[in-house]
């Protein structure tokens, strides 16, 4: 497993990688999502579910950065048991940010948008 070898010799790399993944992944998120409700840039007007599933999508988000931060400080070595529910909180984060910006951004590959020159 890369953590075994992250808790070995390189550790402190090991937990730049991790924050910099973590910052990456959630800066990501929030971008994705901002930008569709920023009026200077869309300006979107969605129903109330979508604005509830993107916010959703940011606390889940947040929540993986979280759990991956400390997947690479609870290394398997010598905190197994704290381990495995840190992994099991980044990917159920990583999983449930994923489906809600699927679901907030699906209506753009079936319907016509405005923004159609977003496609290209």
């Amino acid at each position: 497993f890369i953590s075994d070898i992250g808790a070995h010799r390189l550790k402190p790399l090991f937990i730049i990688g991790g924050i910099i993944t973590a910052v990456g992944y959630a800066g990501t998120i929030f971008a994705a999502h901002h930008v569709r409700y920023d009026r200077r840039m869309y300006g979107i007007k969605d129903p109330r579910w979508k604005r509830v599933l993107s916010i959703l999508a940011l606390v889940a988000g947040v929540v993986a950065s979280v759990g991956c931060i400390l997947l690479t400080i609870f290394d398997t070595r010598r905190f197994t048991m704290i381990h495995r529910p840190m992994l099991s909180m980044t990917f159920v984060g990583i999983g449930v940010s994923g489906v809600a910006t699927e679901l907030v951004y699906a209506d753009q590959m079936r319907r016509s948008t405005p923004f159609w020159e977003l496609r290209k």
